[in-house]
């Protein structure tokens, strides 16, 4: 625990509550926000067989083995997993990996079975299973961004609706950076005048917008990333359509490539230590409960990202002191908490969190 200074403001507070150390326990809604990086939703999948039950059980394994394969494909360095190659996992021992496959919508016909699906995966069997094969393993995960889908002049409004529904029913808000989709009002041009309450809403700490284009049997996706300083080219991505029917497969393409780019630059830090973990004591102070509530929200809600290990210390009227762990810079975290409505700051009596504005 950290000393203070006799007279701090905290310093009664540690004196009459010293014996207080307890563990700081996220609520079950925070504990299942992590263990989403696990789960892999938005898959699509579209099968035949003699009957409609076989059709289902041949849906539900090509669902495990893609989600399976994206999983990895989320939780691995780009280039070790080039070097190593996606493990070789199927029938039963894929299935003693998977925890549940939850059905997000699906139509069924005598003979053919056709859903989006949720397969949920066993963290620890996930992880030992790269382990073994030499891979590291990257599940920490960051602040979200909001992404904007919006589409240029000249592309169909059911083009442009569908461009907008494979961002929402991608499962991308359980990546390792969380995508948020903005409202759909948010359209125009990059700026983050216009996406900042958006991006403010969801956590966000940046808003990237990506714009369609269609042209003959390519599609592709202008990125741009804005944030509060800075305005950022992402380049673009590109997909092909093949057939009439594959609209969405190539836009899912898109969103896929998309999210992979902001996804392999948060690896590398973490892989490289840009994202590695810190500790930290902080007083917590606050003149009513209310505010305490707050700052104690704040520090569960950024479990989800950037905090683990929260503890609480000691507490009082006034005051407390916390102590947790966080994974990057500590301006990601000031940035972090900022969001929810909390300031960081250091102070002569050390690192110090109040209600924003008090």
């Amino acid at each position: 625990m950290r000393i203070m200074p006799l007279g701090s403001p905290l310093a009664a507070v540690a004196a009459l509550f010293v014996a207080a150390l307890c563990a700081f326990t996220p609520s079950l809604a925070s504990a299942q926000t992590r263990d989403n990086v696990y789960a892999v939703g938005g898959i699509y999948v579209d099968q035949s067989a003699a009957n409609a039950s076989a059709a289902q059980q041949a849906g539900f394994a090509a669902a495990q083995q893609r989600g399976f394969e994206r999983l990895v494909r989320r939780l691995t360095v780009p280039d070790e997993l080039v070097r190593r190659g996606m493990p070789v996992v199927q029938g039963a021992a894929l299935e003693a990996l998977v925890l549940s496959v939850d059905v997000e919508e699906e139509r069924r016909s005598g003979t053919r079975y056709i859903g989006r699906l949720t397969v949920r995966f066993d963290p620890s069997g996930i992880r030992g299973l790269l382990r073994q094969q030499g891979l590291t393993v990257v599940d920490t995960r960051t602040a979200p961004v909001l992404v904007v889908p919006v589409s240029s002049d000249g592309v169909s409004p059911e083009t442009a609706a569908l461009w907008r529904e494979v961002w929402v029913q991608g499962g991308f808000g359980d990546e390792l950076v969380p995508f948020a989709v903005a409202p759909e009002g948010l359209q125009g041009a990059p700026a983050w005048d216009a996406a900042s309450s958006a991006a403010q809403a969801a956590a966000a700490a940046s808003a990237l917008y990506a714009t369609l284009r269609v042209q003959g049997g390519t599609v592709t996706a202008a990125l741009v990333e804005v944030d509060p300083n800075a305005r950022r080219d992402r380049g673009e991505v590109v997909s092909r359509i093949d057939g009439d029917t594959a609209i969405r497969a190539a836009l899912v393409s898109l969103a896929e490539q998309a999210t992979a780019r902001i996804q392999n630059e948060w690896k590398a830090r973490v892989a490289t230590g840009a994202g590695q973990r810190g500790r930290i004591s902080a007083s917590a102070l606050y003149s009513e409960q209310s505010q305490w509530e707050q700052i104690k929200d704040a520090l569960e809600a950024s479990a989800a990202t950037l905090i683990s290990e929260i503890r609480i210390e000691a507490v009082g009227r006034q005051g407390a002191l916390v102590s947790f762990s966080f994974v990057g810079e500590r301006a990601q975290l000031e940035a972090e908490l900022a969001r929810r409505g909390i300031s960081l700051a250091d102070t002569a009596q050390g690192p110090t969190l109040r209600v924003a504005g008090r």
